[in-house]
């Protein structure tokens, strides 16, 4: 079975809402403590790594030697990410194992 999570909108009616709520949290619960990654976790991991070793996006991709500036940034940071280092999770991985080869360290 696979843990992908969708959005589901539905009609129900109002005196089965709450339960539907209910059925639909535990649900989403039981699947966050099997895998915590819900949507958007790794731009969020990307961008939280960029600010606290690198000083911020910019600083990051200037350290890199990644071309894009200004708002091109948002739209190729994940694509650039993954050419430079396999993977989110390897990009992750990385700066979990080696802080002091980032920015700020030096």
């Amino acid at each position: 079975m696979s843990s992908r999570i969708v959005k589901v909108s539905v009609r129900v009616p109002a005196t089965k809402k709450d339960e539907l709520l209910a059925l639909a949290n535990s649900w989403r619960n039981a699947n966050f403590e099997s895998d915590p990654r819900g949507p958007g976790w790794d731009a969020k991991a990307i961008h939280d790594i960029a600010r606290i070793h690198y000083g911020g996006l910019r600083e990051m991709f200037a350290f890199h030697g990644w071309p894009e500036t200004g708002s091109q940034m948002m739209r190729q940071v994940q694509k650039r990410v993954k050419q430079s280092y396999g993977s989110v999770e390897s990009f992750i991985e990385r700066h979990r194992t080696n802080p002091n080869e980032t920015a700020k360290a030096g």
